[in-house]
């Protein structure tokens, strides 16, 4: 029963966590920076000797040149409000609108015209005009808009994620040398988009209900993934340790991916599902730079073994992922 409760609590504390980006969000960039100017604290003087007070005064010199180059490059960054405006009006306004206008209302004013110029024989031309209308608008405008904003969101999620980081927790902690980190961002989306496959696989089981509950909750986890990765990633965190810390806490991770996944899973169309999701993902991105997940509430569970497994047979041993 303890057990239980421990579990509901977690998956509980992750909704609420994950849903407080939506508030956090809007006076993010006005809260004080951990980064500012360091506290001046009065200094006794236990000596008179020279050179105690100029090894003060270099001291003094130096942190306020650190100071003064963190402030300048947190004043350089985009704000996290202003980048989050600019994903609602790439994703929110121009993409999903767009596709809203296109469905109900330049398909119905057309059939509308067919039908009142062609009459009778308007329905038989709608019926193949319709389809070839709607893969003409998918291969002409959704699917390179589609394309397009992926890539700028990503580079967006990453501007607000790193500002996010360093107003909250200071300079990111990265991993040693070049080659290691480009492996570990290789490696992370070869194993999510495995983990991705396999929670659509998911949906086809026999067993009804079963499947699709299975689907989300490997979804929420995902998402859970690429929220907090931002986070993890600055403070250091190798491929391994990010996995392995999400199986050993999965229901507070689970209840923190779970309301973009029910949103993101619920439309039919691709494309919208991919816009609410770039719209939403930044709230999760701030939500996951602060929070503070809850531990040890259940038995860890190895849901990424299968896909670090198949993704180390597919690659060479020596560049395989550590599994978690």
């Amino acid at each position: 029963m303890d057990s239980l409760k421990a579990l509901l609590y977690g998956i509980l504390r992750g909704i609420k966590d994950s849903l407080r980006g939506f508030y956090l969000i809007l006076n993010y960039d006005n809260e004080v920076r951990r980064t500012d100017k360091p506290r001046q604290t009065p200094t006794r003087e236990l000596t008179t000797l020279g050179k105690r007070r100029a090894a003060q005064q270099v001291a003094e010199k130096k942190q306020k040149q650190a100071s003064h180059r963190e402030q300048k490059l947190s004043e350089s960054e985009p704000g996290v409000l202003k980048r989050f405006i600019e994903c609602c009006t790439l994703n929110g306004v121009v993409f999903i609108i767009s596709l809203l206008i296109f469905d109900y209302l330049v398909l119905p004013t057309l059939e509308w015209i067919l039908w009142a110029v062609l009459q009778e024989s308007g329905g038989s031309v709608w019926s193949y005009a319709r389809p070839a209308l709607s893969t003409l608008f998918s291969l002409l405008w959704a699917l390179p808009l589609f394309i397009i904003s992926r890539i700028i969101n990503a580079i967006w999620f990453q501007d607000i994620a790193d500002s996010a980081y360093r107003q909250k927790q200071g300079r990111p902690m990265l991993m040693p040398g070049t080659s290691k980190p480009i492996a570990d961002m290789f490696f992370s989306i070869v194993i999510e988009l495995f983990f991705l496959i396999q929670a659509n696989m998911l949906m086809f089981l026999p067993i009804v209900g079963v499947g699709y509950c299975l689907s989300v909750v490997h979804m929420a986890l995902l998402n859970a993934l690429y929220a907090f990765e931002y986070k993890w990633f600055n403070m250091g965190w190798e491929l391994h340790k990010r996995l392995s810390f999400i199986e050993e806490h999965w229901p507070y991770f689970m209840g923190f991916g779970l309301p973009l996944a029910i949103i993101t899973m619920y439309p039919a169309s691709t494309y919208i599902s991919g816009g609410l999701f770039s719209v939403l993902f930044p709230i999760f991105i701030i939500s996951a730079n602060e929070a503070e997940p809850v531990m040890n509430t259940s038995p860890k569970l190895p849901w990424f073994a299968m896909v670090v497994k198949f993704n180390n047979r597919i690659f060479h041993k020596s560049f395989a992922v550590n599994p978690p």
